[in-house]
């Protein structure tokens, strides 16, 4: 079985982006030969944590889903314990990011080690000792001195990985599963724009194919294609059967 999942709504899939990148810190922070992954990724949280309009998209999805559990209350179907248990962990979510800094890991824009990476990743092999003495000076130190450092590094977006992490773990927990066939290995399906949805997930039994997603706010549309090597992917015209998941908002 194989679990694809993306996003149709352009908020959903900067939060996909950054949970991939958080989960890129998920590692040994002791090693030295995986000290420039991890500079690669520190610099592209940085970039994320950039746009001047990120903070205030947290605070607008947030309040976007707190919107979708007052909907949800007026039915008799559903759990209003596990609701009113979410909207608090959503309004303390939204606290949290209101009294917090504006900017999110502005006291690590000045780190040295940072910055002289920054300058040298365009360059093929850049991150090299050899052009970054302090990099080197980083790669020779005892473990316990990149971890301690690395780990402080992270927590500058602590606030940043725990609001992409409630957000998506709304989401996946909202998600309402079907079965679906995939005609000539294709399926598409209209949506309600007035109830987008935000995130999907397509399980597939089939291990030799993968699905193309496009979407918006009024349709779905997957073609199933089959990895070729080498060449460019195939186009199947058989039946694929497959499990659907479509969050609620």
């Amino acid at each position: 079985m194989a679990l694809y999942e993306t996003a149709l709504q352009e908020r959903t899939r900067s939060l996909l982006r950054l949970e991939t990148l958080f989960q890129c810190l998920d590692q040994d922070f002791s090693a030295p030969e995986g000290l420039r992954a991890l500079l690669r990724t520190f610099l592209e949280l940085l970039d994320f944590c950039q746009r001047p309009e990120l903070r205030v998209d947290l605070l607008l999805e947030l309040d976007r889903l707190i919107q979708a559990l007052h909907a949800w209350k007026a039915s008799q179907l559903v759990d209003q314990s596990a609701l009113s248990a979410w909207e608090d962990r959503l309004h303390a979510q939204q606290q949290a990011l209101r009294s917090g800094p504006q900017n999110f890991a502005e006291g690590l824009r000045h780190q040295e080690l940072l910055q002289l990476a920054r300058g040298r990743q365009a360059v093929a092999g850049g991150l090299s000792g050899a052009d970054l003495p302090l990099l080197a000076f980083w790669e020779q130190q005892e473990a316990t001195f990149r971890v301690t450092q690395l780990q402080r590094w992270r927590a500058h977006f602590g606030l940043l990985e725990e609001s992409t992490a409630l957000v998506l773990l709304f989401l996946r927990e909202s998600l309402d599963w079907s079965f679906q066939t995939a005609e000539h290995g294709r399926f598409g399906t209209p949506l309600n724009p007035r109830q987008p949805v935000s995130l999907l997930q397509i399980e597939v039994q089939t291990p030799e194919v993968y699905p193309k997603i496009s979407g918006g706010m009024h349709r779905l549309h997957i073609q199933f294609l089959q990895w070729m090597d080498p060449g460019p992917s195939r186009a199947l015209e058989s039946t694929i059967p497959f499990r659907l998941a479509l969050s609620a908002c």
